[in-house]
């Protein structure tokens, strides 16, 4: 009698795992709230997160609820997705960053690994940005650079994409400009207005107002070809440092590894659909951001490929990484 109850049991689990897995359980997705669990507060990444949510919620008929998990890194929002089941309730907004300190060390590689990536929502390039009036082009910053030896630079921290930007720039043009850690856009931008620093590296959007209200001068664009909101900024390409890569911030949705394939499907779906709404294009352009490739294949190429590049990256210059 006990192994007939045995049996029965592991039956009913099974059956429920197999219906789980069918495509009526991806048909019938959400039947209730989803959580979002984003590495920010406030500022461009988690107004992405939210604006998405917001449509999302809108197309289910269900609450897409976001709640901020800051700390570490992204590491903190990330381990608590990790950790849910793979049912599509619990979801991760992040940005670029996860693929940097996936490259820097084993342990956040795994953690990577045991993410599913759904769709890219929003990218921005980085820009090279002064004071307006103190070096008026990207020819004559390099040009003091190399005669003073004393420029420096601002970025968001150690180990983020803006300081390896800076030290790629410092690598291709033979300068060596000092970099100088803030760990917010809004102190990078304070101490480039203050004097404390010469210029700083970071998203376009985030320097946007400043470069548009002309209390602050942009004098390059990291991305592959101008920007399409800010069209008058030459590329870093066009400016001869052809060998420094192409490399912007993006913000993505994921889900924990072995998310029902067809869930992944009908977000990736949903989330293209919502990007190519017109007033979801406005909204975006307002911040001075862009649209990427919404594709599930595209986030997935764009993961293995940026931490390939970081990796290679930090191994073969030294390059120090953020703790």
């Amino acid at each position: 009698m006990k192994k007939f109850i045995s049996r029965a049991v592991k039956w009913v689990f099974a059956g429920i795992a197999m219906l789980a897995a069918s495509p009526g359980f991806a048909q019938s997705y959400p039947q209730k709230p989803v959580r979002v669990i984003m590495p920010w507060i406030d500022g461009f990444p988690a107004n992405s997160a939210r604006l998405f949510s917001q449509e999302l919620a809108t197309r289910y008929k269900q609450p897409f609820v976001v709640e901020p998990r800051p700390g570490a890194g992204g590491e903190i929002a990330a381990r608590q997705v990790i950790a849910a089941p793979p049912d599509g309730y619990t979801l991760l907004v992040t940005g670029s960053s996860i693929t940097i300190r996936a490259a820097s060390n084993e342990k956040n590689a795994d953690g990577l690994r045991d993410l599913q990536p759904i769709a890219q929502i929003t990218t921005t390039p980085y820009v090279i940005v002064a004071k307006a009036g103190r070096f008026k082009t990207f020819k004559n910053l390099l040009a003091e650079a190399r005669s003073s030896q004393k420029i420096n630079f601002a970025s968001a921290g150690i180990g983020t994409g803006m300081h390896y930007l800076g030290e790629l720039i410092n690598i291709s043009a033979g300068v060596k400009m000092m970099h100088i850690p803030y760990n917010t856009g809004s102190r990078q931008l304070a101490a480039v207005m203050g004097g404390d620093v010469d210029i700083a590296i970071i998203s376009l959007v985030t320097a946007w107002p400043y470069i548009h209200a002309g209390t602050m001068e942009a004098l390059a664009v990291s991305s592959e070809t101008r920007s399409a909101i800010a069209p008058d900024i030459p590329t870093l390409h066009e400016l001869g440092l052809k060998d420094v890569p192409a490399i912007g911030a993006w913000i993505a949705v994921f889900g924990p590894k072995n998310l029902d394939p067809a869930v992944v499907k009908s977000l990736s779906k949903n989330i293209s659909e919502i990007a190519k709404d017109p007033a979801t294009q406005e909204t975006i352009k307002g911040w001075a951001a862009e649209l990427p490739d919404t594709r599930t294949a595209a986030l997935e190429n764009v993961v293995g490929s940026e931490t390939r590049f970081w990796k290679k990256l930090i191994k073969e210059r030294n390059l120090p990484i953020a703790d």
